[in-house]
């Protein structure tokens, strides 16, 4: 168990410091209680999203990827892939599995409650 609390906690620092796609809200919302600041949603258009990166400065080199694993979620993560990569930005999609292993989440908006629960269940 200390190695995935070691795992988890090098993943939470790269998302941190890094630019996250989700599908909604509610994902954003979760993620930013964990103090994830730089977070785009994907639900509304997911080319104004790519757009919006576009004028960052600097521009990102990669974006982590985290839909949710229902169908929706894995069709998301590959067109967001593909959306990303036609503007020259690596989509990472390994940290969206990780997470979801670790924390055994099925939708991001639970990530904070897993998180919690993961963390506590430890002390």
């Amino acid at each position: 168990m200390e190695k995935e609390s070691k795992n988890l906690e090098k993943l939470l620092t790269k998302i941190r410091h890094c630019w996250i796609m989700v599908e909604g809200k509610k994902d954003k919302a979760a993620l930013m209680q964990l103090g994830c600041p730089n977070i785009l949603t994907i639900s509304g258009n997911l080319k104004i999203s790519c757009q919006k990166l576009d004028t960052l400065d600097p521009i990102p080199e990669e974006v982590v990827v985290l839909t949710d694993f229902d169908k929706r979620g894995k069709q998301l993560a590959l067109l967001a892939k593909d959306e990303l990569e036609a503007h020259s930005i690596r989509a990472d999609l390994r940290t969206r599995f990780e997470l979801g292993r670790i924390l055994k989440i099925r939708y991001f908006e639970d990530v904070k409650r897993h998180y919690d629960d993961l963390t506590q269940g430890e002390n």
